[in-house]
């Protein structure tokens, strides 16, 4: 467990910040967000928390919840359970920011430090309330986590044009790469919606300090449900509106997550179909090359099998005319592969260049091999 300690003197609340982060390491021995004491006095609130964190070339993309606790005296702890973080390449590409090569870290030494300082530099007020105070500083939060989904989008659009850039190119081995990337992107997207969704139906987690305002809120989402004792003067709370909106922000950020998952599904068939046809046209050329060899070195072994060669050997200008045969099934051996299914043109003028260069080629072997030999 990392301990980040930071002061910030507000000039109308003074007040302290602690960050305490738990890394992914640890975050499955860590307690639920609800399980935690709750000091004498204080207020708390819970909020996903989604982060992308820019360490130069590279972000670092963690997922998870953050506990608020304000004590009495203002005295204020955020509490960062990292659930899972991973680490990308960054770039700017044409439809924006761009993330490649997608590694699911447990541990990284810089997240701490960089983690802690974006969380103390979100802005809020300087409610003098504990309440309205971690009511205020959760609603920040999680509007700020809301806001990254937006990165994440621009993520998935930058995955889409590799992928289409890949097709393009024909290169296996990077649509693996693009394929692998939208599995963890998909992963994140997922977990980004399930944390967003616990702390919307805790209302932030206010019914652990203050049940009657949960309930109050709980209504205004359904009047049908009872009055709870309470609940009206809590919904003249001055912050109240400002619990709302909070849980508004991850109502907002679970459902753009919801949005996102099946396009990336989309696009993981997409990329799987892609790959398995790739593989069906690498199977194809494989087939098309034996076919070609098969001809080659076939006919040549014909020959020698119904005609003794010994008699026109060694090779002549004059008797040279036997390797005709040779060279006519080569060049058939050609067109059949040009003639073969192929995407474009370039295509197919590459295998027929390729096919006749091997023709060539065990012409040039045999004439050689038959003007040096003597019987």
């Amino acid at each position: 467990m990392a301990l980040l300690n930071a002061r910030t003197r507000r000039p109308s609340a003074p007040f302290s910040v602690t960050v305490d982060i738990v890394g992914p390491e640890r975050s499955s021995t860590a307690p639920a967000p609800y399980d935690v004491p709750v000091p004498t006095g204080a207020a708390v609130r819970h909020v996903p928390l989604l982060a992308v964190l820019n360490s130069g070339d590279e972000r670092l993309i963690v997922i998870g919840h953050l506990r608020v606790v304000v004590h009495s005296d203002l005295r204020t702890t955020l509490e960062a359970v990292v659930r899972g973080q991973w680490l990308t390449t960054a770039g700017d590409g044409p439809t924006g920011p761009t993330a490649s090569g997608w590694e699911a870290r447990t541990a990284d030494e810089r997240m701490p430090d960089l983690l802690g300082a974006m969380l103390r530099a979100v802005p809020h007020g300087h409610r003098p309330d504990p309440e309205g105070l971690a009511t205020e500083i959760a609603k920040a939060q999680a509007e700020a986590s809301r806001n990254t989904v937006t990165t994440l989008r621009a993520f998935r659009y930058g995955m889409e044009h590799q992928l289409g850039t890949t097709l393009r190119s024909g290169g296996t081995h990077r649509l693996e790469n693009v394929l692998a990337d939208v599995i963890e992107l998909s992963t994140l997207i997922g977990r980004v919606a399930d944390e967003a969704r616990t702390a919307c139906r805790g209302g932030l987690g206010a019914w652990i300090t203050y049940p009657a305002v949960y309930h109050a809120h709980r209504r205004t989402l359904d009047p049908t449900l009872p009055v709870r004792p309470g609940a009206r003067r809590a919904s003249r709370e001055a912050w109240f509106p400002m619990l709302d909106a909070g849980v508004r922000q991850c109502k907002a950020m679970e459902e753009e997550a919801a949005a996102e998952a099946p396009l990336l599904h989309s696009l993981l068939n997409a990329t799987s179909t892609i790959a398995v046809t790739r593989e069906a046209q690498a199977q194809e050329t494989f087939n098309m090359i034996a076919a070609v060899g098969g001809v080659m070195f076939g006919v040549p072994a014909l020959i020698l099998a119904l005609y003794d060669a010994s008699a026109i050997l060694p090779l002549r200008f004059g008797n040279a005319i036997v390797l005709a045969p040779l060279a006519a099934a080569g060049l058939l051996a050609a067109l059949l592969a040009a003639l073969l299914p192929g995407r474009n043109r370039s295509g197919r003028i590459r295998r027929f260049s390729v096919a006749l260069a091997a023709v060539l080629t065990i012409l040039i072997i045999l004439i050689a091999g038959g003007a040096v030999v003597t019987p």
